[in-house]
């Protein structure tokens, strides 16, 4: 198989170009934004989570080619119900961008890829992930690296649509 990196998002305009690309694509914005965004909204929205916002912006490459996006934050969630029990939570939203990349194992090598950098550059007791219930093939990818469901909840998308969330675990193995 090959190799995965993450590399650092930064403030240029072909950075926002290929976000613009992938997010255009129904198999990303389905899940990620549930609507088309414009290229001027694209732009804003990474500009205001790269300067302004408490996380980290990567793009995934796989044998050099940027195949993909990843944000990392700290989970705050006032929902923390069933992890009271860990100090340092870290969250993660990831996509596959390009469809030649897509159900070929990729996906997988690039969540072990993630969960390592994030326990070793965060120090996480644990790694959450919250997809939406109807994402069955996000679910599967999860749980065949380790993420177990802990719950679920309703909740709505970023256009207002009632979503079940389903919340996602891996504790950091020793």
């Amino acid at each position: 198989m090959g190799k995965v990196v993450l590399i650092k998002f930064t403030d240029k305009k072909g950075n926002y170009k290929l976000m613009y690309e992938w997010c255009s694509n129904k198999y990303i914005y389905e899940w990620f934004e549930q609507r088309k965004l414009s290229y001027d909204e694209i732009e804003d929205k990474y500009k205001n989570k790269l300067f302004g916002e408490n996380q980290d912006l990567f793009f995934i490459e796989y044998n050099n080619i940027k195949i993909g996006f990843v944000q990392i934050y700290k989970y705050d969630d006032d929902k923390k119900g069933k992890l009271t029990k860990y100090d340092n939570i870290y969250e993660y939203d990831i996509f596959i961008g390009e469809k030649d990349y897509l159900s070929k194992g990729i996906g997988s090598i690039s969540i072990k890829y993630i969960n390592n950098y994030i326990y070793n550059k965060y120090m996480a007791d644990c790694i959450v992930l919250r997809p939406f219930k109807r994402n069955n093939r996000a679910i599967r990818c999860y749980q065949k690296n380790g993420f177990r469901i802990i719950d679920e909840y309703d909740d709505y998308d970023t256009v207002g649509n009632e979503e079940i969330i389903v919340l996602m675990i891996k504790e950091k193995e020793d």
